[in-house]
This record gives C-alpha cells, structure tokens and sequence, in this order.
C-alpha cells in the first residue's frame, strides 16, 4: 500500500459524483452506507494493530468504506431480495468488484486508487476460491485482504432480507474455523491472528454503526 497524500482524505467530491449515478433506492442505499462505513471503521482498526503507519491506517479506513461502491448499479430488487437469487442476478451481483473498480479508476489520485484496489480485490481468498480472478495468498494485495475479513464480519452480523443478523462469537467462529459455507483457509492467516486478539475492539467499533 502507498500512503495517499492527507489532502486527499479530505476530498470526496468523487465519491460525490460516483453516488449521483446510482440506480439503487432510497432504503438499499441507507443500508449499503451503513455497512461501507462499517467496514471502513474495522478495516482501520484491524490496519494499525497489524502495524500499518497511521497515516496509511486512515487512508485505508476512508478507501474501504467504498468496497462495494459497485453495488450503486445493481438494481435494488436485486439487492434487497429475500429469497435465492437467480443465475443470472448472482452473475450481476458477482460483477460488482469490477464495476466498483471501473468507477473509482476514472478519479484521480492515490486514494481513489487504493479504494479501487480494495474494491476489486476484496472478495478474492487466501486459497484461491474468491472472485473476480481466483488469487491466492500474497497475490491479493494486503489492503484487500484486511477489507475482506472486516466486510464478512458485518455481512455475517448485520440483518440481511433473507436472514437474521449473526451474533459476534458466532461471526468470530465462522471467520477463525469456517464453516460449511466458508472454507477454514479463506482468510489470511496474519489478519485472523488480529481479529482474534482484538475482537472485543472490533465489536465496539460495528456497533457504533448497527
């Protein structure tokens, strides 16, 4: 990761011009905030307990909390469906790294930059089974890899249209062991040992937010 200059992090009139094309609705773009600034908020923490400068620490909190930014351009029927989506709305659904991506690369600066890498990348996994590319350990740059696990902790403890939200020792399970939908190798192992000390911080900071 390049630290982005400190002017940077006071600018978002690109993330301004990114939200004004959404097609989304009112209520998926409330929750789909929520979440991004959730993510951004434990993104950061886990950063400076892994011993990131806190410069960088900052720029990663601010670059996180746009992830998902491609979800601006899935349809919110799609977004807020309760039952099993389609093939055809999964495929939409698993092409919004690289729409996030595609958006934030045309601002300029390091910041933007850094926010497209973690929204390209940040649903790629340590052995291999994410997307879009199938990376494996060390190829999944270290800012995606730190977003990915703060973004799975939320997804799994915040309410969803087809479930109820997860406790935290029950998130903390399926992110330390897997599960029968999340294999044990998932996450990067440096960023788990983090999460397992310092999950009760993790905890306090999702929770200014839910």
């Amino acid at each position: 990761m390049t630290e982005p200059a400190s002017a940077e992090l006071e600018s978002a009139e690109w993330i301004a011009r990114l939200e004004a094309d959404a097609v989304i609705g009112a209520d998926a773009r409330y929750r789909l905030k929520t979440h991004q600034n959730a993510v951004g908020d434990v993104a950061e923490v886990i950063a400076r307990h892994m011993g990131v400068s806190e410069g960088l620490c900052l720029a990663l909190g601010t670059a996180a909390a746009y992830h998902d930014i491609g979800k601006l351009q899935v349809p919110a029927e799609i977004l807020c469906k309760p039952g099993r989506l389609t093939q055809e709305e999964f495929a939409l659904m698993r092409g919004h790294p690289a729409t996030g991506h595609e958006m934030l690369m045309q601002h300029v600066g390091r910041l933007a930059k850094l926010a497209a890498s973690i929204a390209l990348h940040h649903h790629e996994a340590m052995d291999g089974s994410g997307y879009p590319f199938g990376l494996k350990g060390e190829e999944i740059p270290l800012e995606a890899r730190i977003v990915g696990v703060a973004d799975v902790y939320d997804a799994l403890r915040e309410d969803r249209p087809y479930r109820d939200g997860m406790t935290h020792d029950r998130a903390m399970a399926i992110i330390l062991e897997g599960d029968e939908r999340t294999p044990r190798d998932k996450f990067c192992p440096q960023v788990k040992r983090v999460v397992e000390q310092h999950h009760a911080e993790i905890a306090w900071h999702w929770r200014c937010y839910h």
